[in-house]
């Protein structure tokens, strides 16, 4: 599969820059000739090497889980009217995910030598899924809407035979991927050296899920896509969270516990903006 130049182009060791280019190549496609979640996927795949002589059963059923889920997704969203996919919980925001913790897995294998077709091909499944039929609207109890998204997948995962310790490992994952649960994922996990592991994997899908929102770069523009979707809800937040205040407030409360985060610059970037 041939790439953009733009896109998950590490060949310089940059990984900062290689995020950003790779976000600016997203919405530039989202903005006049979108790419497609199939695309994203595939690039992420090839990026981590998923599909050589060392894929296992496992992986391959993964994979192949997330290409049918990114695929749906398309699909569905073409027999929407335009305008109707939320603001920010769409196609470009599953795309930012896919791609950061294709970068984060990468960066998390090569530095602790703990290489994993499966749990590189689970990622990848778990960030395209985790927001599965969004419907723009927010949780009234403890991940609500996650359990709507992996009750989406499970059939999926049920076609593709993929084993039940697995889909666990997934739904685990997917649920804790709740904002409200967020702090608490961190503190599970501090002070443990990073190990593919349910707990970590929680960790790099919360980090990956806020990427793109905290850049100075692309923030803005996603605070104001959240705003748009909060507002159609008349969820009171809209009125708040893409101005200035709202937005330091968003950038106060995160937090980052994994290596890759610090390679991606992640906690700078959020100091530049205090």
């Amino acid at each position: 599969m041939t790439h953009d130049p733009d896109y998950l182009n590490n060949t310089d060791g940059d990984w900062k820059a290689c995020l950003d280019t790779s976000f600016a190549f997203l919405r530039q496609s989202w903005d006049s000739r979108w790419v497609g979640l199939p695309f994203v996927v595939e690039a992420c795949a090839d990026f981590l090497r998923l599909g050589g002589a060392d894929q296992s059963d496992v992986s391959v059923k993964l994979l192949a889980t997330a290409r049918q889920v990114a695929t749906q997704i398309e699909a569905d969203a073409d027999l929407r009217p335009v305008g109707v996919e939320p603001g920010y919980h769409n196609r470009l925001h599953f795309s930012d995910s896919l791609t950061t913790v294709a970068l984060q897995s990468s960066i998390e294998s090569a530095h602790w030598q703990t290489h994993d077709p499966d749990w590189s091909a689970a990622m990848l499944l778990i960030a395209v899924a985790h927001d599965f039929q969004h419907t723009g609207r927010v949780n009234t109890v403890h991940a609500e809407i996650e359990q709507k998204s992996f009750t989406a997948l499970l059939p999926y995962l049920v076609e593709n035979q993929v084993p039940e310790l697995w889909v666990g490992r997934i739904e685990a994952v997917i649920l804790q991927s709740d904002f409200s649960t967020v702090a608490e994922n961190h503190r599970r996990v501090a002070g443990r050296e990073f190990s593919w592991c349910t707990d970590w994997a929680t960790v790099l899908l919360n980090e990956a899920d806020i990427m793109a929102s905290i850049s100075p770069l692309f923030g803005p523009r996603m605070s104001q896509a959240l705003s748009a979707e909060w507002e159609l809800i008349q969820f009171p937040a809209y009125r708040s969270v893409a101005t200035k205040e709202g937005r330091r407030e968003f950038l106060r409360s995160i937090q980052f516990s994994s290596y890759s985060a610090d390679v991606l610059a992640a906690a700078e970037k959020v100091r530049s903006q205090l």
